[in-house]
């Protein structure tokens, strides 16, 4: 199943999840450090075991404390 919605990053998150896989490519380089470690964190609790976590090609998450496993450039597994 698929839902294509407007939502903000930031607020509360109307779905459950888990996901097998979350989109957010080209958005997190808008942020601020503090609000991409926030974000990235709670990929992590949406994403479920073997999830993917694909973020844009600038958006590399070497400067950001996770605990997801490279795969490639611009895609983690949790």
């Amino acid at each position: 199943m698929v839902r294509v919605a407007r939502l903000n990053l930031i607020d509360t998150w109307p779905m459950k999840g888990p996901f097998n896989v979350i989109f957010c490519r080209n958005v997190m380089i808008y942020f601020d450090k503090p609000t991409q470690q926030k974000l990235i964190n709670r990929f992590w609790d949406f994403l479920e075991p073997g999830g993917h976590l694909f973020v844009g090609h600038s958006e590399g998450l070497s400067a950001i404390s996770h605990k997801f496993h490279y795969v490639r450039p611009a895609v983690y597994r949790k």
